[in-house]
């Protein structure tokens, strides 16, 4: 006989215990509850600073555009207990994610009304950065990493730097254990490319990384999307047990399937940013029941209260009629006993007093070293707060710089295809300039492959830098969102770990070409040589990561950094002599990394030689001297030392506005 879903009024099903899951735990969190009374959350289109609308490419006319007020929220109000499962259902654009965003203090704009409190405690963005994990819809996890190097490198970076490196790598293996992730452990995460996890075991991963701090709050974003119902069921049953540990974890779900819907303690339903019900997940069916709108037999409660409270667009007629019963399911929760409870749920002074005993006795994260308050829940968890001093500066640096080096070097691929890209054009640009003379004919030759060296590889790394840069951006953002670490931090590890690749690099685009063409072979010549060109290709990178910081996507960051290094090679020196340029553009060359890098070369290599010339010909058709030489391309205006300045001051500009891009043009992750 078919089992009737409306028939299932109360009762959980028996939990299944994963293997390895719900083991104990050495550390314990402490409980929080959580108390929402009538949140709003509007927001208006309004246009950004200057420099958003340029990186965005809006026109001038869009400037001034005034927008309209969205109403996102709408006087919400719940209870979320600890060790408790909460569910936040509802149709797409009903308004959970933003729910969730506006709880865990992650909106940048719009504006929110009313009360959020932990306890009896109003919530703070630092308070609830300490206390609560956020994992996003999508998981963000370099794929190059094994699992337990991804939560130990997180759990360096949140963990409070009085931990030891041993009691880092003893929470990083609880939580391995708490997950049931130790079989795969040593793992890479994987993704497209890269052979890896499971997309269940990738989502436990994210969830791991937000455990590592002993989270009371975990809140979920769509903790099942994306994954096969087996997969999604076991996330739940383990996102069940994480709350029989005393945490409070609040999760938004689309429509999910009834075993999983058995799974939940308590349930709240949204429509258009309006609660319909919210109450204990098993009292569902006879609430809606009791309104006239029973559930029948064979169909998921989930998915028909969900369907009743989405608003149907076929026709106008249908759309009136589910806008209706909207309000009236709406204007029924506001005069039920379930609405009333949330109002008297929120000062409970023994839920207080119990948090604040088990936070004085027992979290280490809080307590660890420190001093123990006593006077109330507040100074208990600004303590909390307190005492979780993360890591310095330092510290994220070398972590983050380890980090890339770590996921750089084990692309071997991507490495091998850059050392044989390089070596390609080197061999192509040494074929064509293959053995140089030291007649009249080769005067040009010479310049041209120093102005060549100069150009044509540094051309080809904007591009592959640029792309990859926005790659990376997948992840950096949600990390600077999460307060892993500071842009600053990032961005000295990040240009300073491309260094010993960018050498290899250029090792292998110097050497052939160099043999090849006959360059002069003394040591000065030759470590000169790769000096000058390793600080062209560098300025090069630094283009490129300014690009991308500035520009929106990777297509536009491309075209941007094209525009830029085409009006660097029409003023270095080669198209146009340096002493024809205008006196007005003559800017240009001057902070023209190209041109100094061209120039050096050009000294280096092309200054002391002595040309063979037709005695026949006047000395400006040929010159005897490299030093003539310079002087006809107008090269003989500065030395070593001023091209040293020039390449130096180019890549100090390129990396402070990258920075500045990175700290002030908060560039939402795009996948391209």
């Amino acid at each position: 006989m078919a089992t009737s879903y409306g028939s299932i009024k109360g009762g959980r099903q028996e939990e299944t215990r994963i293997d390895g899951i719900g083991g104990s735990s050495t550390s314990s969190t402490v409980p929080i509850d959580l108390h929402v009374q009538d949140l709003s959350y509007s927001v208006t289109d309004k246009p950004g600073r200057w420099w958003q609308r340029i990186t965005h490419f809006q026109m001038p006319w869009e400037w001034m555009e005034s927008g309209r007020t969205n109403q996102i929220l709408k006087n919400v109000s719940f209870s979320a207990k600890n060790g408790e499962l909460m569910a936040i259902m509802g149709g797409s654009g009903s308004g959970k994610t933003s729910l969730l965003d506006v709880v865990a203090c992650r909106t940048t704009t719009g504006d929110v009304t009313g009360h959020v409190l932990l306890n009896s405690v109003s919530r703070t963005k630092a308070l609830i950065e300490s206390c609560a994990g956020y994992v996003r819809q999508d998981d963000r996890l370099i794929a190059h990493l094994t699992v337990r190097e991804t939560l130990l490198f997180v759990a360096q970076l949140k963990l409070p730097k009085s931990f030891s490196s041993r009691e880092v790598s003893s929470r990083v293996d609880e939580v391995i254990a708490e997950l049931g992730l130790k079989h795969v452990a040593h793992t890479k995460v994987g993704d497209a490319n890269v052979r890896g996890l499971s997309g269940g075991e990738r989502r436990r991963v994210s969830i791991g990384i937000h455990l590592l701090i002993l989270p009371s709050i975990i809140l979920l974003d769509e903790p099942t999307s994306g994954l096969d119902s087996f997969t999604a069921t076991n996330i739940i049953r383990t996102l069940s047990q994480l709350a029989r540990k005393g945490r409070t974890i609040i999760m938004s779900i689309h429509q999910p399937r009834f075993d999983i819907f058995s799974m939940i303690d308590s349930l709240m339903i949204l429509s258009s940013g309006r609660v319909v019900y919210d109450g204990a997940a098993n009292q569902m069916v006879d609430y809606f029941a009791s309104l006239g709108f029973p559930c029948p037999e064979h169909t998921n409660p989930c998915d028909f209260y969900i369907d009743l409270a989405t608003v149907d667009p076929t026709n106008r007629e249908r759309e009136e009629t589910s806008l209706q019963i909207i309000h009236n399911l709406h204007e029924a929760f506001k005069a039920s006993s379930h609405a009333k409870a949330d109002m008297v749920s929120i000062v409970d002074s023994d839920e207080v007093q119990r948090s604040m005993d088990l936070v004085r006795s027992r979290s280490p994260l809080a307590f660890k070293g420190g001093r123990t308050y006593t006077k109330d829940l507040k100074n208990l968890l600004s303590a909390y707060e307190l005492q979780c001093e993360t890591p310095g500066f330092f510290t994220q640096f070398y972590v983050i710089l380890i980090r890339f080096l770590r996921v750089s070097s084990d692309d071997y691929l991507g490495i091998l295809s850059k050392v044989i890209h390089a070596i390609l054009m080197s061999l192509l640009l040494g074929t064509i300039y293959v053995d140089l003379q030291l007649d009249e004919q080769s005067v040009r030759d010479w310049f041209g492959i120093m102005f060549m060296t100069t150009v044509m590889y540094p051309y080809m790394v904007i591009l592959g830098l640029a792309k990859q840069c926005h790659e990376e951006r997948r992840f950096l953002y949600f990390e600077l969102q999460d307060k892993l670490y500071s842009p600053v931090a990032y961005y000295v590890a990040r240009v300073l770990g491309e260094i010993p690749f960018h050498l290899v690099y250029v090792f292998f685009y110097c050497i052939p070409l160099y043999t090849i063409a006959g360059l002069k072979m003394d040591m000065y010549s030759m470590t000169m040589f790769f000096i000058v060109v390793s600080a062209s290709v560098f300025s090069s990178r630094c283009l490129a990561m300014m690009a991308a910081a500035l520009m929106p996507t990777f297509q536009i960051a491309g075209v941007f950094a094209q525009i830029i290094f085409s009006l660097l090679l029409m003023s270095a020196g080669f198209f146009l002599n340096l002493d024809s340029i205008i006196a007005e553009l003559r800017w240009m060359s001057d902070i023209n990394y190209i041109r100094w890098s061209f120039q050096a070369l050009s000294i280096v290599e092309i200054k002391d030689l002595k040309f063979d010339c037709n005695a026949s010909l006047v000395p400006a058709a040929c010159p005897a001297t490299g030093s003539q030489a310079l002087v006809q391309y107008g090269l003989d205006q500065g030395d070593l030392g001023m091209a040293a300045v020039g390449l130096g001051g180019s890549v100090l500009f390129f990396l402070t506005i990258t920075l500045l891009g990175i700290r002030f043009i908060p560039q939402k992750p795009q996948d391209e």
